[in-house]
């Protein structure tokens, strides 16, 4: 069981399309098919959890099918948050999609998101605690988009945005939470110019971290890609709430672990409207 001054935190990020893995022998992990099951399992065990995305959960390449089936993959999923990143927002139907999305969709430096239905933070209670999420991307992930797409996605200044946050709720706050998509180099960066951001979780240079990294008082956190992994931060509170000790790990989505039977039935939809059909999936069923 879960102590109640303990914290948990469940992270995705650049999982780009990935409903299942592509069995390839050197990547022989699963992906949301897996990643489903894992989270619903931990949170039953672990009721103080939140749950979070990082961005980039689309595919890199445009497929409408497919991008629905994520969203209603992700809809199935108890995310508490997620960012966009710029493979949503570069979507020229990225409003149809945000609007379907049942969970917060984060974008605080985005100059639209209003218009499109997204927040620039959330702020929620999970066990005794009041934790703070906030969101932004940079305008660097846009550099090399078409000149058309990056003049059409107007973004403000994501450290001002998140110091802007901080300042107003740090106070009331038990922990405040940095959802990213500006890559792993520019995740130090904020945390060596910004106090009071507990936990950064980035993404964008799918970068697998293994064990985290703590940056001016900031713990950085990534969890790689496809759905490889998730990121498990542990967050423990001292009886006047706190920051004991901040730590993070990374879960593997094996193929052993079981699947997700809706998941399955999105995939199925997948392979019958496309006329896709995993042949390293085929061959692995075949050598069980």
């Amino acid at each position: 069981m879960f102590a109640d001054n303990t914290l948990y935190i469940l992270h995705t990020n650049n999982t780009n399309g990935a409903l299942e893995n592509c069995y390839c022998p050197d990547h022989p992990f699963g992906a949301i098919e897996k990643r489903s099951v894992f989270i619903h399992n931990f949170i039953r065990e672990h009721p103080n959890t939140i749950v979070v995305d990082a961005g980039d959960f689309f595919s890199v390449t445009n497929h409408p099918f497919l991008d629905s089936l994520i969203i209603d993959a992700y809809n199935s999923l108890p995310y508490d948050a997620v960012l966009a990143g710029d493979q949503e927002l570069s979507r020229e139907n990225f409003k149809l999609y945000a609007k379907k999305l049942n969970h917060p969709f984060l974008a605080a430096n985005f100059s639209n998101h209003f218009d499109y239905g997204l927040e620039s933070h959330i702020i929620i209670n999970r066990g005794d605690y009041k934790i703070g999420i906030v969101g932004i991307i940079n305008p660097k992930v846009f550099r090399f988009y078409p000149k058309e797409i990056k003049e059409s996605i107007k973004l403000e200044n994501p450290e001002e945005s998140i110091s802007a946050f901080i300042n107003e709720y740090s106070d009331s706050l038990d922990l405040i939470i940095g959802l990213t998509h500006q890559g792993y180099d520019n995740d130090v960066s904020l945390a060596e110019s910004i106090t009071g951001l507990d936990i950064i979780v980035g993404s964008h240079t799918q970068t697998k971290l293994d064990t985290g990294d703590v940056v001016n008082g900031s713990l950085v956190v990534q969890a790689g890609k496809e759905g490889y992994y998730i990121g498990v931060v542990e967050v423990q509170f001292d009886n006047d709430k706190n920051i004991k000790t901040k730590s993070a790990r990374i879960e593997t989505m094996t193929l052993i672990m079981p699947d997700d039977p809706y998941i399955m039935e999105l995939i199925n939809a997948y392979e019958n409207e496309t006329g896709h059909i995993n042949r390293n999936k085929l061959k692995h069923q075949k050598s069980e």
